[in-house]
């Protein structure tokens, strides 16, 4: 158990000095200042923080061997990651538990704790195959689709309902086309998930920092991307280039400044208290990372955020 002491904690809605305790890989206790601790207590002055993050990698199942596996690990912690999600292809339903269990097993040997999540042609969205999504627990599965007749021909009521029991997220994957042409199919396709209430997100981007509200809407929040009371320590350390200079903390994270801390590099990742990267060493623990279990997709979604999720869908009609 150790105390990280008054470190300025930046993130995307506020930022201030913090003080959190950790214990067993996980934070046990947040608060602006612990005075009265007297055990192991880490002085964090000049240092900044931020969550540690989600990211989507479409690579790091296709890796040839174990090294390759590892080099790309060691990437995407260089990059600041701590949990990834993967989707493997199915093309048909017959090869959902064998494509999952030998992603599960691909990940065995994984540093950074994992999500597993699918990819599929539309033909195969109906409630059939997502009930056995749902038996499985995958929290989000990519959608391929390339055309507008193939958007008509699904059967969006019955999708929403079986989706009532275990909301997985639905993500549009549009095959390459002309600019105008994949922005109206993404039109089209939000249009029928505000409709029809399905939760989904813009096409994912490999190696793109998940935001709270997609971490919600898979069933990660609060236990990975954010480091409140119960969460995972996972966090990033940066040098406060602007240190011994008198500016607030929303000064140091504005607009062109520092914004720039969450494109760089960090000094120091930490993965569930254990640390995986110091400056350009990066130490790897094979079978450390875990199966991230999503109960339900959506669980810590407040009225308020799924009422922004629908209007940002509608934005696109």
């Amino acid at each position: 158990m150790y105390l990280l002491d008054k470190v300025t904690k930046i993130d995307e809605e506020r930022n201030q000095i913090r003080s959190y305790l950790i214990e067993d890989g996980q934070i046990n206790y947040v608060t602006s200042s612990f005075d009265k601790w007297n055990k192991k207590r880490v002085s964090m002055s000049g240092i900044l923080m931020t969550n540690g993050r989600i990211m989507y990698d479409d690579e790091l199942l296709a890796s040839k061997d174990f090294q390759g596996f590892q080099d790309r690990q060691s990437y995407l912690i260089k990059k600041g990651c701590t949990g990834v999600a993967v989707a493997p292809s199915v093309q048909y339903e017959r090869e959902i538990e064998a494509v999952f269990k030998r992603a599960k097993h691909a990940m065995a040997s994984s540093t950074l704790d994992y999500v597993v999540g699918m990819t599929i042609p539309i033909s195969l969205l109906r409630p059939a195959v997502l009930r056995v999504f749902q038996q499985f627990r995958i929290p989000f599965v990519r959608v391929e689709f390339q055309s507008f007749q193939q958007l008509t021909t699904i059967p969006w009521t019955h999708i929403s309902q079986t989706l009532l029991t275990y909301p997985t997220v639905l993500i549009p994957v549009i095959a390459p086309s002309s600019d105008r042409l994949e922005a109206a199919l993404l039109k089209e396709w939000m249009v029928y998930c505000s409709d029809f209430q399905i939760h989904t997100t813009d096409p994912l981007e490999v190696l793109a920092c998940w935001k709270k509200p997609l971490l919600q809407k898979v069933g990660l929040y609060p236990n990975k991307g954010t480091m409140l009371q119960g969460s995972d320590a996972d966090y990033l350390l940066f040098i406060d280039e602007r240190e011994g200079q008198v500016h607030s903390i929303d000064q140091k994270v504005a607009q062109g400044d520092g914004i720039v801390y969450y494109k760089k590099e960090p000094v120091v990742v930490v993965l569930k208290g254990e640390i995986v990267k110091t400056y350009e060493t990066i130490s790897l623990k094979p079978g450390y990372g875990r199966l991230i279990e999503v109960i339900r997709p959506g669980r810590f979604m407040s009225l308020q955020d799924v009422s922004a999720d629908v209007y940002q869908q509608e934005n696109y009609s």
